[in-house]
């Protein structure tokens, strides 16, 4: 690698970017092996390859989303069940009542299936009479029923809405129902329109049948004129005459003419009868206890099932197009490294699971490049990712394995502050002032003032290049690094834009740690 202690002249940026409206930072590093022309704020480097890596993500499942996106179901969901709830309580109350009409279609049926064909045409007939003009005006002049002048005017569009008829249960019964602000107008209405139902159907009867009786009766009076005729000319006839007799038997026709028209009336009118009263009310309606809507449970069901599939919707869009990173394997695809580990925030370092995440992370590093000195960056994916913890989680789990272990940290950037582990034996933290730790050759005058040995194992914590060039400025001096991410808040974008830079300026990414906070 070098002599550690060599001078090399200072990196600095130089240039403009053509792209200064979004905040660009565009430079030139000199002074190392590496020159490159960087503006980390282009559009195409945040917008451009935020689309273009979209498609490079690793493919997600439904579960998947489900498990990262649960939050957001449950939110939408209890929204919907909230917002039910609120018209379970805000919504006026409707209360529902039923009247049931038998309808009996043997009176009139001269065989079985005779009976069914005459049962469906008339419940058919009764459903539709139950709506029409006629019958809801005739159910407005029930005293109970408290009609306004539209209603009279027409009815079908107020009250007609509140009545529905069905046929109830397959049977040869129909049921009337009406709703209402009370229970007391529920049953009334419903009452009031069964009653009306009937009594259309009994005049729509006796207005069908009323001119053949109107017929009938005509032809009798005009048999009953005829034999009060004869009876006079028979009276006026001598006895035994040819005139006589021929009177007697005209007068004998006109009587069995009589008897038969007067038999086909009285006949006409029995079948009558019994079509008007083939419907009968078998159970009135009664004031129901308790409303019919809205109903709680119905509406909150309702609600929690339509709140679910939207939120999944949602859960799978936001899915779809969130390129943050939540997963060991979506690190490794967006550094494009063979490993990536998970592990936990240093803090919980005590814990086994913690320490051993460390551990392999470690040991696999070391594997794979066995013959360079053991010093390595650790370097932020994001502006929004700290490398210092893992740094210092890195150096206490190689120094209880015996090594001594010296941590270099970017002053400034880590939620912790500088040393992190003082406590932590074999482990010596230094911080590295900004302007230090952007050239080799500073950091290497800071190496010298604290006394370090070339076989320490050397952690240099750096954060992004989205915040400093530091990393790609030691390029020179420090040839392997790791990529550190934070588990939901690094995009893929921003993880591979930081390994690409690192190859760039000649440093090797070994492996990446994904920290779940």
């Amino acid at each position: 690698m070098g002599n550690p202690h060599q001078v090399v002249q200072p990196a600095r940026a130089t240039g403009t970017c053509a792209h200064s409206r979004v905040g660009c930072a565009h430079f030139s590093i000199q002074g190392s092996s590496a020159s490159l022309d960087l503006c980390a704020n282009h559009p195409r480097g945040r917008i451009g390859l935020r689309a273009e890596t979209l498609d490079d993500r690793p493919p997600f499942t439904l579960l998947h989303a489900l498990v990262h996106r649960h939050r957001i179901i449950l939110a939408i969901a209890g929204v919907f069940c909230l917002a039910a709830g609120a018209l379970s309580v805000l919504l006026p109350k409707t209360y529902e009542a039923t009247a049931i009409i038998y309808l009996d279609t043997a009176r009139t049926a001269t065989d079985f299936d005779a009976g069914i064909a005459a049962g469906d045409l008339l419940q058919h007939d009764f459903i539709v009479s139950a709506n029409s003009r006629p019958t809801l005006q005739e159910a407005c002049t029930t005293p109970a029923i408290g009609c306004s002048a539209s209603d009279l005017v027409a009815p079908e569009t107020t009250i007609g809405k509140l009545v529905s008829a069905s046929v109830y249960r397959g049977t040869s019964e129909l049921a009337i129902e009406a709703k209402g602000r009370t229970p007391a107008d529920a049953a009334a209405l419903a009452n009031a329109v069964a009653q009306a139902v009937i009594d259309q159907d009994s005049a729509e009867v006796i207005r069908l049948y009323q001119p053949a009786k109107d017929n009938l009766n005509k032809q009798l009076a005009q048999l009953a004129s005829q034999m009060d005729a004869e009876q006079k000319a028979l009276a006026a006839s001598p006895q035994g005459s040819s005139a006589a007799a021929a009177h007697e038997a005209a007068l004998t026709r006109l009587q069995n003419a009589y008897a038969l028209t007067m038999t086909r009336l009285m006949d006409l009118s029995q079948r009558q009868d019994r079509l008007t009263n083939v419907a009968t009310i078998i159970q009135p309606a009664l004031p129901p206890s308790k409303p019919e809507s809205p109903n709680p449970l119905l509406y909150v069901g309702a609600a929690l099932v339509a709140g679910l599939c939207v939120g999944v919707f949602i859960a799978l869009l936001i899915e779809r197009f969130d390129d943050r990173i939540f997963s060991a394997e979506g690190l490794a695809k967006a550094a494009a490294i063979p490993p990536a580990f998970v592990t936990h925030d240093v803090q919980r370092l005590l814990f086994p699971k913690t320490k051993n995440a460390y551990s392999l992370a470690l040991a696999n590093m070391l594997a794979r490049a066995p013959n360079i000195p053991h010093v390595l960056l650790v370097v932020a994916a994001s502006a929004r990712d700290y490398s210092d913890p893992v740094a210092g989680g890195l150096g206490a789990v190689a120094a209880g394995a015996g090594q001594r272990v010296t941590v270099m940290e970017f002053d400034g950037h880590s939620r912790g502050g500088a040393g992190l582990h003082p406590e932590v034996a074999g482990v010596t933290t230094i911080p590295m002032p900004e302007a230090v730790s952007h050239s080799p050759a500073g950091v290497s005058r800071m190496q010298g003032l604290q006394g370090l040995q070339d076989g320490e194992f050397v952690l240099m914590s750096v954060p992004s290049p989205d915040v400093s060039p530091a990393a790609l400025a030691l390029g020179r001096s420090v040839k392997q690094s790791i990529i550190v991410a934070t588990d939901g808040v690094t995009h893929f974008g921003d993880a591979r834009r930081t390994a690409d830079l690192l190859r760039e300026s000649g440093v090797d990414v070994l492996a990446g740690i994904l920290v779940k906070s």
